[in-house]
This record gives structure tokens, C-alpha cells and sequence, in this order.
């Protein structure tokens, strides 16, 4: 199952351990989004097995100061 985590964070994503999801092999894409009066905003589209395991790598990674929200994408 796909997931689009919508990260919004004081500082840009690549900083944020976007390398882990990659190491682990479940990162699809990544990017940045134009800045908001909200801070840094950006996204990682993942390749999970479900929204639990998507949910539990997105604990282990240190999100301090984040606004983290999981969708899942509908594969047409």
C-alpha cells in the first residue's frame, strides 16, 4: 500500500531523516513544498504493507517540532 506523510516541520525534510525510509527501501519520492507562514512543509510517499507499519516507521524517526499526517493513495 502506498502512503503520501505529509510533513510540517521548522526545517526542510531532507534534514529530517528522509535517508532512513530509503535505507529501508519503502521510500517512493520525496520533496520539499513552498514555505508557509506554517514553517517548511514537504512529503514522503512510502510503500508500506499497511497504515499500522507506516505509522510505526514514522516513530522511529525524530519528528521534533512536526506536524505529521498519513494518507494512504489510491493505486489506479
Amino acid at each position: 500500500m502506498r502512503f503520501m506523510v505529509l510533513v510540517r516541520s521548522p526545517s526542510p525534510l531532507t534534514a529530517l531523516h528522509g535517508d532512513a525510509l530509503l535505507r529501508a527501501g519503502v521510500l517512493l519520492d520525496a520533496g520539499d513544498l513552498v514555505p508557509d507562514a506554517c514553517g517548511v512543509s514537504g512529503y514522503w510517499l512510502i510503500d508500506v504493507r499497511d497504515r499500522e507499519e507506516a505509522v510505526e516507521r514514522m516513530k522511529r524517526i525524530a519528528l521534533p517540532a512536526c506536524v505529521v499526517e498519513i494518507r494512504q493513495v489510491a493505486v489506479v
